[in-house]
C-alpha cells in the first residue's frame, strides 16, 4: 500500500487510476502464462462480437519468483524483443482451435472453450459496452465506429478475467494463422460499416480479386 501511495502522490492532483489486482493463479499453457485476445466493434448503435480471436503466449515458463517481463507480459509489442520470442510457437500466438484442444487433452473436458470461456467473454464485453455507451459517443454522431481489442484471462478455477480493453488494438501479422484472421476480420469490419454506405465499385472488387489470386 505504501508503495501505490507513493505512486500516486507523485502524479498530478484529479488523475484518476485503477488498481487491478495481479493474478497470482493463471492457468497455465504448457508451463507458459498465455491471453486471449479478441476484438469488438462498436458502432453509433450496437456492439459486434468478432467471435475468431486468438491466445498470445509468454516466452518462458511462469513463476512468481521472476519479475521478468516476457513472463508476465504476452503484449506482442513487448515478446517479440524478448530472447525465446518464437521459439514456442511461431509469434508467439495459437489458434483458437489449438487452445481448445489443448484444454480437452488436459483437462478430460472439465472446461469447454465456447459454453464456458466465450460465453463469458461475451457478457464482460456487453458490460463494458452498456457502461461506456453514453460517453464514447458524447456527440452522438452517426455511423462512427471503434474497432476495440479486448484482453482476458482465465485463472486456475477456469474464471475468466477481463484484463483490459485497447482502442487501438495490434494488427501485426506475426504468422500465417494471423494474416489470414485480419483479412477476414478487416474485410467483416468493412462490410458492417462502409459497404452499406459506399459499396466498392465492381471494377475496384476485380483489381482485388485478380491481386489476391497472383498471391
Amino acid at each position: 500500500m505504501k508503495d501505490i501511495q507513493n505512486f500516486l502522490n507523485q502524479k498530478p492532483l484529479n488523475s484518476i487510476w485503477i488498481a487491478q489486482k495481479y493474478i497470482e493463479k493463471p492457468l497455465l499453457y504448457n508451463g507458459r502464462k498465455f491471453d486471449i485476445r479478441v476484438w469488438a466493434l462498436f458502432t453509433s448503435e450496437k456492439a459486434f462480437f468478432y467471435r475468431k480471436g486468438y491466445i498470445r503466449t509468454s516466452s518462458d515458463n511462469y513463476s512468481l519468483e521472476n519479475l521478468n517481463n516476457y513472463i508476465h507480459l504476452t503484449n506482442n509489442c513487448l515478446q517479440k524483443y524478448g530472447e525465446n520470442y518464437g521459439k514456442h510457437e511461431i509469434g508467439n500466438t495459437i489458434t483458437f482451435l489449438e487452445f481448445s484442444r489443448f484444454l480437452e487433452e488436459k483437462f478430460e473436458k472439465k472446461i469447454d472453450f465456447d459454453k464456458d470461456v466465450i460465453s463469458r467473454i461475451k457478457d464482460l464485453i456487453i458490460d463494458v459496452f452498456e457502461s461506456s455507451k453514453d460517453t464514447i459517443n458524447p456527440n452522438k454522431r452517426k455511423k462512427c465506429f471503434e474497432l476495440l481489442g479486448f484482453d482476458f484471462l482465465i485463472d486456475e478455477d477456469f474464471r475468466t478475467w477481463l484484463l483490459e480493453v485497447n482502442t487501438n488494438p495490434y494488427l501485426g501479422v506475426p504468422n500465417e494463422e494471423m494474416k489470414e484472421l485480419l483479412e477476414k476480420m478487416i474485410d467483416d469490419l468493412l462490410e458492417i460499416t462502409i459497404d452499406g454506405d459506399y459499396m466498392p465499385k465492381e471494377s475496384f472488387l476485380e483489381s482485388i480479386l485478380l491481386e489476391l489470386m497472383r498471391k
